[in-house]
């Protein structure tokens, strides 16, 4: 598809989306006080023609490096930012939209392409190539094929391949359903350490689980318990605007846990192989005892 072509549809679908983009950035003036975007977060982790205030933004999202897993060659790598303004035959038309490329700094051949809306005001991802789940689904895929049961890296990715198309509540199905399991397989490896019967902690909301669990799960997933009440919501209680805003905390808190049963699984082999090697150390010791006698 050529380029003009392809302004031209963002064009339309921009258009379409900015009639309650001033609504919307409204509406978030009274929300809580909630962390900054960073570059990573927008270009990496936020599905398309979500309305996004400038002020929330941590820094200007058209400069700079941003650090991300490159899905084309399999490598953690920085990008570098580049920024233009679409410009010629629709400039006039349809102005503050945005040609970004992310170039990996490592390989230049991998390219990332994104066209944004900026007004100065609110930023919209309009498009991007490859698709949010085409990269996301690489990294995932690689790094926790080993901690993940097959069905549930299955069910991750389709919830990403749902969000990245704006399926909110069809994407919170399978990232609770995940994250529950996850909360219950802690209960299940420290429930001897635990003083409350597997009866009780079922009847506990969420944010309460996590509380049980604090000495046993990442202590940054723990500090964001106060997330974790719409996940004692029914999925018909919330609205799609907030299913896709809770989807990415709770894709972090999920990735949290994943991280942390990776570092217990370097660290157990680890051990293995210490205690493997005094093992060899001891019986050659024995061995030249013997030899000496």
């Amino acid at each position: 598809m050529s380029n003009w072509l392809s302004i031209a549809i963002l064009s339309i679908k921009a258009k379409y989306f900015l009639n309650d983009l001033n609504i919307k950035h409204m509406s978030n003036q009274n929300e809580e006080v909630k962390p900054k975007i960073s570059s990573h977060e927008f270009y990496f982790e936020t599905p398309l023609y979500e309305s996004i205030s400038k002020s929330d933004f941590e820094k200007d999202i058209h400069n700079g490096d941003v650090d991300a897993y490159s899905a084309k060659n399999g490598i953690d790598t920085t990008y570098k930012i580049y920024s233009r303004e679409v410009n010629g035959q629709y400039d006039s038309a349809f102005p503050d939209v945005y040609r970004i490329t992310l170039t990996c700094k490592r390989k230049d051949d991998d390219v990332l392409r994104f066209f944004v809306f900026d007004n100065d005001e609110v930023v919209v991802k309009l498009g991007q190539y490859p698709s949010l789940a085409d990269i996301q689904f690489a990294e995932i895929g690689k790094k926790y094929d080993k901690v993940l049961p097959k069905e549930d890296l299955k069910n991750f990715k389709k919830a990403i391949g749902l969000v990245s198309h704006g399926a909110g509540a069809g994407s919170f199905v399978y990232l609770r359903r995940i994250f529950e399991k996850l909360i219950f397989e802690a209960y299940e490896n420290n429930a001897k350490a635990i003083a409350v019967s597997e009866e009780d902690f079922k009847k506990q909301r969420m944010m309460d689980r996590v509380e049980t669990l604090k000495e046993f799960l990442p202590s940054q997933l723990v500090e964001m318990k106060g997330v974790y009440s719409v996940l004692s919501k029914g999925v018909h209680e919330l609205t799609e605007d907030e299913c896709l805003r809770y989807f990415s905390p709770i894709k972090l808190t999920i990735e949290l846990i994943l991280d942390q049963k990776i570092e217990e699984a370097k660290k157990q082999e680890k051990d293995a192989a210490v205690k493997k090697q005094l093992q060899q150390i001891q019986q050659e010791i024995a061995t030249d005892k013997k030899n000496e006698e």
